[in-house]
């Protein structure tokens, strides 16, 4: 991923409806976006690291993601954004924070970039986008994100977005990729995020 710019870090404009970085829009899924999702997180090289994801992904399972989508963020458990450069009209990617109930004060952080646009930071910009959100929308006193040890560019990303690599867990959960394996496990408080944004 390339090295955050100045304002990369900065908290995004707008509300948690729609929020703008510095180059891209995060807005909520929308059906037009069902066949760059299928796209995006139908490549091996991209599923092999998203626990939650099935693979192959195809349009039924695209459609069950965007009720989900729906129904998760009207019961308070899910903030999920896809991610276009600005004045584009083509997701490259998306990050959500996802709550065990609506007022649960902690939400793990989770994202995708597709392939073409690795290297550009745009990761950064999502994931330091929803961080904020997370504390300045939803109220959350923690952010957590779990990363494999070999995906060094997510690592690098959760780094460059402001959360601290907290342990190693041996047995973390791998969900549809198999069976428990080790994660390096981030986090980031709203003190520790006010205290980088002037809050």
């Amino acid at each position: 991923m390339a090295a955050p710019g100045p304002s990369d870090r900065d908290p995004p404009r707008g509300h948690a409806g729609v929020l703008e970085t510095a180059r891209l829009s995060l807005r909520p899924l929308v059906e037009a976006d069902l066949p760059a999702l299928i796209d995006g997180v139908g490549r091996w090289e991209v599923a092999r690291w998203l626990i939650r994801v099935p693979h192959p992904y195809g349009e039924a399972e695209a459609r069950a993601w965007l009720r989900v989508c729906t129904t998760a963020a009207a019961g308070g458990t899910l903030l999920h954004r896809v991610a276009l450069p600005r004045g584009g009209d083509r997701i490259v990617g998306a990050a959500s924070l996802i709550r065990s109930r609506a007022d649960a004060p902690e939400a793990e952080l989770g994202y995708w970039l597709a392939p073409e646009v690795w290297g550009r930071g745009y990761g950064t910009e999502m994931a330091s986008a929803l961080v904020a959100a997370g504390f300045r929308d939803l109220g959350l006193s923690v952010v957590r994100a779990a990363a494999e040890p070999g995906n060094t560019a997510s690592n690098r990303v959760l780094a460059k977005a402001g959360l601290t690599l907290e342990r190693v867990d041996p047995a973390h959960d791998r969900g549809l990729r198999g069976p428990p394996g080790p994660a390096n496990l981030w986090r980031i408080t709203r003190t520790e995020w006010e205290s980088g944004h002037g809050g």
